[in-house]
């Protein structure tokens, strides 16, 4: 009995050794070590391009990508602003070198949900949504930041003026929501107002 239990320990390991090649050979990665024990933590929202830091600390309009116009991409479907946005702010990029005067931008932190709920109720666009064909000298955008406890990447929301729509795109494929028929801006217009001056020149987001 030794001697078969012997063999068998043998013929085992070699099996082990030659699936481990064999791994190797066609590129596979090699089976988990049991004792392993690999981290659930979600990995972390930043660096961000556009945001640093967690919260809206610091976000830079002008380093949100330019988007052109004219053409919408389709829409993939699901929740347009996920749970847990706690700031958004408003940007008005420049389209054109050198730049224009914009005004500096908006940053939203009271009565956030109210706004996060009228984008999350807006339909996507209709196949036929007409698109205009007019320059506009800067790029609007909200960038949606999320509480840190979330560890959630931050938002950049484009606003195509053209095609009345909103984007947002995310590991390459895109969300888009049509304004056609209700308008979200007025609703941030009111409630960054509502912020009071003192919320409102206390919450100011970085432009170069």
């Amino acid at each position: 009995m030794r001697t078969r239990t012997g063999i068998a320990v043998v013929v085992g390991a070699a099996l082990l050794v030659g699936l481990a090649a064999m791994r190797s050979a066609v590129g596979l990665p090699p089976p988990i070590d049991p004792s392993a024990s690999p981290s659930m933590a979600p990995p972390s929202a930043y660096p961000s391009p556009v945001v640093s830091g967690p919260g809206a600390q610091a976000v830079d309009c002008s380093a949100i990508p330019r988007y052109g116009t004219g053409v919408l991409p389709a829409d993939a479907g699901g929740e347009f602003i996920p749970y847990g946005a706690n700031a958004i702010t408003r940007c008005d990029t420049p389209m054109t070198t050198p730049a224009p005067t914009v005004a500096p931008p908006e940053v939203l932190t009271k009565d956030v949900d109210s706004f996060v709920r009228l984008l999350n109720s807006l339909p996507a666009p209709q196949p036929d949504q007409a698109c205009l064909r007019v320059a506009f000298p800067t790029q609007l955008s909200y960038v949606i930041t999320f509480e840190p406890a979330t560890r959630k990447r931050p938002l950049v929301m484009v606003v195509d003026r053209n095609c009345a729509a909103l984007m947002i795109t995310e590991n390459l494929s895109s969300r888009v929501r049509s304004y056609a028929q209700l308008d979200p801006m007025p609703l941030f217009e009111q409630l960054f107002a509502a912020q009071g001056p003192a919320q409102r020149s206390g919450s100011r987001a970085t432009t170069r």
